[in-house]
């Protein structure tokens, strides 16, 4: 997935990213200017709710989705997840996912070893939706600091234990 801009009729899984992490910043910030449909499609909705997200962060308000932009709605959702009562983390079999992968089930997994990343003692990947190095090297030191098999794959048994650590933490 690797991170690319993101604006004008792009339809991509990173749009619809896009859209969700924008519904959710709007839905804890009660800022109905940066609620969007998701669509997985670039549309005026879209553009709107960025711009809305964009002077609200202090962006460049440009409407157009660039790094600066990606890497802040990313922070604030890291954020929103780390001071919501309570979070449940469910795991689902089909978001088991290992390097080379890509997408929102890559991209919630980069979240969440974020947030556990300093409680357990290793850098946290990126938050770009591609499972590449840094996202493998992270899950192996997860699952060495757990007692797992380091494979360095987000099985079942590390999604487990991620969820566990992750939902006992918050209550």
């Amino acid at each position: 997935m690797g991170y690319t801009q993101v604006n004008l009729a792009d339809k991509s899984e990173r749009i619809g990213t896009l859209q969700r992490m924008l519904c959710l910043i709007a839905a804890r910030d009660r800022d109905p200017r940066m609620e969007t449909y998701v669509t997985g499609c670039w549309n005026g909705s879209t553009e709107e709710a960025l711009r809305a997200f964009q002077e609200r962060e202090g962006l460049p308000v440009t409407g157009i989705c660039g790094l600066e932009s990606w890497d802040a709605a990313v922070r604030r959702c890291s954020e929103i997840m780390d001071e919501t009562e309570p979070v449940c983390l469910r795991v689902d079999p089909a978001g088991i996912c290992g390097p080379g992968e890509e997408g929102d089930g890559v991209l919630l997994l980069q979240i969440v070893l974020r947030a556990v990343a300093e409680g357990f003692g290793f850098d946290a990947p990126p938050a770009d939706g591609c499972y590449g190095a840094a996202t493998e090297g992270a899950v192996s030191a997860f699952q060495k600091a757990a007692c797992l098999p380091r494979t360095g794959r987000a099985d079942l048994a590390t999604w487990r234990m991620l969820a566990a650590w992750t939902n006992s933490r918050r209550r």
